[in-house]
């Protein structure tokens, strides 16, 4: 007597190919994909965090001391019907995060050799060398800070898809420290020391990087991590990590007839670009909500107006840095492009960028 024939799943193909072909797409995913078919992000990324919303009908099997479970939505002030839905527009995960950042470090690597092939960094200006050392290893002490606030804030995000970008946002800062500081004993090999303590001195100490130093301790202290995107990713990093990377070091660097340090900022720049379309996106998602959008948008543009103006007076605080660049640029240049691309991108968003007086 033969054996009964196993059941066989029929999958439907939605690619429109003959049932049974080795092409045929699934159809039993347990999300729904943001477009026709499922992504090979959405495939690794998403229900990778449980929900008793989604797939745990039984409720959290585990919780913490004080009753808050192990997400709990009273981590954040803004609501959402779907947490799950949203889709980082960066389409970031795991393989694509480590091959961006090993490029970006052979794309420097390279950059070093190449100069100090042709005996690039003995011609620079020593006007600029001096510069560069005063002033550029503060900013990994600015990315520490930063990464200590977006790594600190991941692990009460309420969905997997923004939970993993903030905790790539976090490896970002970390590669970007590291990337200055090792461009930093590149730089010693021809001109001296650059000493790591003395910048970190002058940032606890020196006048014009108080506001910023302050600014991050200040976002360490905020509760909400919804509120951390919009104070960090959407309005800090936008305005001032751009004003420092850009306008300094970019700019600067091509000024002075520098071509590594420029490469160094460009990839720190690329991967901010990231997270600005990152935040941009998340603030859309809350605010377009069927059910919350509206008290969402109060809250964000709430939250714009506490924080936007703190971080104005902190890039106005680094006029001098501007002011003293070597070949430099006016510093109301450099600030009226970045607070231009910042309203730019809040106007698209319906938000204010400044907060409206009213008799």
């Amino acid at each position: 007597m033969s054996a009964p024939t196993p059941p066989v799943k029929n999958l439907e193909g939605s690619r429109g190919d003959a049932p049974g072909t080795i092409t045929e797409a699934r159809s039993f995913e347990y999300f729904t994909p943001a477009k026709r078919r499922a992504t090979q992000y959405e495939d690794v990324t998403i229900d990778t965090q449980p929900d008793p919303h989604r797939h745990l009908d039984r409720g959290w099997p585990l919780a913490f001391a004080n009753g808050h479970t192990i997400w709990d939505s009273r981590s954040t002030a803004l609501k959402h019907d779907g947490w799950f839905d949203f889709r980082d527009p960066n389409e970031l995960w795991e393989r694509n995060y480590y091959q961006q950042g090993a490029g970006y470090e052979r794309q420097i690597e390279d950059t070093v050799k190449v100069a100090r092939f042709d005996r690039q960094p003995q011609r620079l200006a020593p006007e600029w060398v001096e510069y560069l050392r005063a002033n550029m290893q503060q900013i990994a002490f600015y990315d520490q800070g930063i990464w200590l606030v977006v790594a600190s804030t991941a692990r009460a995000i309420l969905s997997d898809s923004i939970c993993h970008f903030t905790a790539f946002q976090a490896g970002f800062k970390q590669r970007q420290a590291q990337a200055i500081v090792l461009y930093a004993m590149d730089l010693e090999q021809d001109h001296g020391e650059f000493a790591m303590d003395a910048a970190r001195q002058s940032w606890l100490d020196d006048a014009h990087w108080q506001p910023a130093r302050e600014y991050v301790e200040k976002l360490n202290t905020i509760v909400d991590w919804s509120e951390v995107i919009v104070a960090t990713s959407l309005l800090f990093e936008s305005l001032v990590g751009t004003l420092l990377r850009r306008e300094l070091f970019e700019r600067g660097g091509a000024m002075n007839h520098d071509t590594v340090t420029p490469v160094v900022f460009q990839a720190a720049q690329m991967e901010q670009r990231q997270v600005q379309r990152f935040a941009a996106a998340f603030v859309e998602f809350v605010c377009d909500s069927e059910e919350h959008g509206e008290a969402n948008r109060a809250q964000v543009q709430e939250w714009i107006d506490e924080w936007l103006p703190q971080a104005r007076a902190v890039a106005e605080s680094l006029e001098p840095l501007v002011s003293s660049l070597p070949n430099g640029i006016p510093f109301e240049e450099a600030m009226g492009r970045v607070e231009e691309e910042l309203a730019a991108t809040l106007e698209s968003l319906g938000l204010r960028s400044r907060s409206e007086v009213t008799a």
